[in-house]
């Protein structure tokens, strides 16, 4: 019997009808996700936060997508509009900031057609690449082995031939290398598919996998284990296989935190979603106009420093998402956080949010400060800027801007030009 895919959205509860499997197995991600992250309620009600991604433990199918909606769409007809919305900008969020490393991503259309299910979207990308990749290129390398045999192949290995064929005189223990398809980095692969065909529930998807094994008949499968996968060397002539392998220890590793890898019967990804934001938005301006020679240097994550300090030891350790570096000072710093700064048509932004802000202002004596959200979908007010604070101290005047970026629905060259006016401005 099918397994139900469950879907809800980062940081928003959601009301569902468990079966008593699926909520033993949702509840047993506690200790992984964190008590204060994942919080089920008696009557079904569940919120999920921090993380985005798909689960597929046990029988339980759970895809977390980030939200679109800042409540959610009124009318239930809206439903799949806004998982199909939610789905086509977490794979962009995924492939712009390279935390998947694929830029090929299926389009709206595509996306339906696998049910707005990420696992199985995943599946497709992952058999999609190879097939693009083995009918333009098939992998083969050289492969060393050992074997007794009657005939001289490759080099005797003469110490082994006196300790295996003390008696045989006719027999040689040699080494010889092999040009062959039956290699690591296509055994992974293979035993990857053999995996996933098990698992997938769309008929498209089990079609096209079928089909890839008949390429890798050949091939024999591998028992995976973390050392299996340092055994892959990468050089020129195969270095267009690496997204695909990255895809198969992706799918190999289960990433979340704590999980335990090689689990045939669990399939994850999950990533911070605020982290994911933040590094898009860094990613945005480190390709923008705005950056290189004469320009911005555009950091992440640095440079780091200490707000104060105690016998002689730095102490509150400062870092900010992203600085704008001109002439060695910082002209600008940017917090990106994926939440909705709106309450109706007021802008309602934390105080610990603007406290943190202003210490990056005074540790950096930087001018110029911005809280960074994206857009959603039924906010009131739409313009770009949502609000200009002017901060006044000691030191000179801080401007702190909150802005919003249409991330769902605007390319990502037009969200640079709009970055790039408030940054200019």
């Amino acid at each position: 019997m099918s397994s139900r895919l469950i879907t809800v959205y980062e940081d928003r509860t959601t009301r569902l009808e468990l079966s008593d499997k699926e909520k033993q197995n949702i509840i047993a991600l506690k200790e992984l996700w964190g008590s204060q992250n994942l919080i089920l309620q008696a009557d079904g009600s569940l919120l999920l936060k921090h993380y985005v991604g798909f689960i597929f433990r046990n029988g339980t199918r759970l895809q977390i997508l980030p939200k679109v909606f800042a409540s959610g769409p009124v009318e239930k007809s809206s439903e799949e509009f806004e998982k199909g919305k939610a789905i086509n900008l977490l794979l962009r969020l995924l492939s712009y900031s390279g935390f998947l490393n694929i830029k090929e991503i299926p389009d709206p259309i595509s996306v339906e057609t696998y049910q707005n299910d990420l696992l199985e979207i995943f599946i497709s990308i992952f058999i999609n690449q190879f097939n693009k990749l083995f009918n333009r290129e098939i992998h083969r390398s050289y492969q060393p082995y050992e074997e007794n045999m009657q005939f001289i192949k490759g080099r005797i290995l003469f110490s082994q031939t006196i300790k295996e064929n003390a008696f045989r005189k006719h027999l040689h223990y040699v080494g010889y290398e092999e040009f062959t398809i039956n290699n690591p980095l296509n055994r992974i692969i293979k035993t990857t598919m053999l995996r996933l065909i098990s698992q997938t529930q769309v008929a498209r998807n089990k079609k096209a996998l079928k089909l890839a094994l008949i390429h890798l008949e050949e091939v024999e499968p591998i028992n995976l284990y973390p050392g299996i996968f340092k055994e892959v060397k990468f050089n020129r002539l195969n270095q267009n296989y690496r997204p695909l392998f990255n895809m198969a220890k992706m799918f190999y590793y289960n990433h979340q935190p704590g999980q335990t890898e090689g689990d045939e019967f669990t399939f994850t990804f999950l990533v911070p979603l605020n982290h994911l934001f933040e590094h898009y938005i860094y990613k945005l301006l480190d390709n923008s106009e705005i950056s290189g020679p004469g320009f911005y240097q555009v950091n992440h994550h640095k440079p780091q420093k200490y707000l104060a300090s105690r016998n002689g030891k730095g102490t509150f350790k400062l870092e900010p998402d992203i600085t704008l570096i001109k002439d060695k000072s910082v002209n600008a710093i940017l917090d990106a956080k994926y939440k909705n700064p709106m309450k109706g048509s007021d802008v309602s932004v934390l105080q610990s949010d603007i406290y943190q802000m202003l210490a990056y202002a005074v540790a950096y004596h930087c001018p110029s400060i911005y809280l960074v959200y994206p857009f959603f979908i039924d906010n009131e007010i739409t313009d770009t800027e949502l609000a200009n604070y002017n901060i006044i101290t000691s030191a000179g005047n801080i401007s702190l801007k909150v802005i919003q970026l249409d991330i769902i629905d605007d390319k990502p060259e037009e969200i640079q030009v709009q970055l790039e006016r408030h940054l200019r401005g």
